[in-house]
């Protein structure tokens, strides 16, 4: 055959691509042909425009019908990953405006498809939440899902890693090829231990192999679907990881004014009755992630209720210990709060450390700055 022509040659290759099973490398140069047809061939551009931005799809015909079963551990039976539709959201989650930006980013270009396709861009394919645990990385990608209206597929780790050599390895290659199969949102969860730096000696061979195969899947990742990786312990990936995805997302401890938002979020419909709570709590649990603090105030509310008090006593009650121990700046707000909730002064110096006379200087000069 003559490949003199553009067409030719551009046919040739696309064949060529396809039958190696290379769908990510028939895409990126339908891209590169595209921008080259824009002048010469303006229709048959935006077709391949068309075709970019929508393909692969759930319906499409070269789909392999089998890749809908969820795939299983072949010794234990057990399913490989965990699918879930998160169609209703308890909570969504507290992020900073810098990380709320980059996912609400991702979910701009989702709904802009067809304009990406015409600039020869695909949307973000994958990214890696890095942050310590409990704040906010499993619900970003599951409120991820949520928004985009896509499965959340999470891979079960304690079936994956098999104790039988080189089963580990075919165990992540079908979850892949499953979540690579149908739109979906996968979770790659507690990534650093599927990929680990392989200059680590205390691991075995079967591991060092696995980051490998991870790295040809993230650079293979179809457009259709997002790829979510989550470590609490960044500095245990593989540095070529780290220039895989397409962005990073770095999580970090609670500010105090996200602490705050948190602990509203967590005393729901009872919020006001603790309001002036909030500030002082937020003080004496920083630095906790905010799961901590979510289950903390569950505690305190289940602690209320089975004991059918105020939430104020049982708030009392819950941090008498770390109250004491903690910084004057929060006994004294404590200690004023109290004051003015109407609690006899021996019993706020018993709980705040706060003296009595020291608690009327605090009140007379609070009045005045009042």
């Amino acid at each position: 055959m003559d490949n003199s022509n553009p067409i030719d040659r551009h046919l040739v290759q696309v064949a060529r691509l396809g039958l190696a099973g290379r769908p990510q490398d028939v895409q990126g140069y339908l891209r590169k042909v595209m921008k080259g047809l824009r002048s010469a061939a303006p229709e048959t551009a935006m077709q391949i425009s068309e075709l970019l931005a929508t393909a692969p799809t759930a319906s499409s015909p070269l789909r392999d019908a089998s890749a809908s079963f969820v795939p299983v551990d072949t010794d234990s039976r057990l399913p490989l990953l965990k699918h879930e539709l998160p169609d209703a959201l308890g909570t969504e989650p507290i992020l900073e405006p810098r990380l709320r930006g980059k996912l609400d980013q991702v979910l701009r270009e989702r709904m802009n498809l067809q304009a990406l396709e015409q600039q020869g861009l695909a949307p973000t394919r994958s990214l890696l939440f890095v942050g310590p645990p409990g704040v906010g990385k499993t619900l970003s990608a599951r409120w991820l899902a949520h928004q985009l209206g896509l499965p959340l597929v999470t891979l079960d780790l304690a079936t994956v890693m098999s104790s039988y050599l080189g089963k580990t390895g075919s165990n992540i290659r079908a979850v892949l090829d499953y979540a690579k199969s149908v739109p979906c949102v996968l979770l790659l969860d507690e990534f650093d231990a599927i990929a680990k730096r392989r200059d680590d000696d205390a691991d075995i061979g079967e591991l060092k192999r696995l980051v490998t195969v991870i790295l040809q899947e993230v650079d293979d990742w179809p457009s259709s679907n997002i790829l979510v990786a989550a470590t609490n312990h960044g500095e245990l990936l593989d540095p070529a990881i780290w220039r895989r995805f397409d962005d990073v997302l770095h999580f970090p401890a609670p500010k105090p004014e996200l602490s705050a938002e948190c602990l509203r979020s967590a005393f729901a419909d009872q919020v006001e009755q603790v309001d002036a709570w909030i500030a002082i709590l937020a003080q004496l649990w920083a630095g906790r992630s905010f799961s901590d603090l979510t289950r903390s105030v569950h505690l305190i509310r289940r602690r209320a209720t089975v004991a059918q008090s105020p939430l104020a006593d049982a708030i009392c009650e819950s941090i008498r210990d770390e109250l004491l121990a903690a910084p004057l700046a929060a006994r004294k707000s404590a200690a004023l709060l109290l004051d003015e909730e109407g609690m006899p002064e021996r019993k706020i110096a018993l709980l705040t450390g706060v003296a009595r006379d020291t608690l009327r200087k605090y009140r007379r000069v609070n009045n005045r700055d009042g």
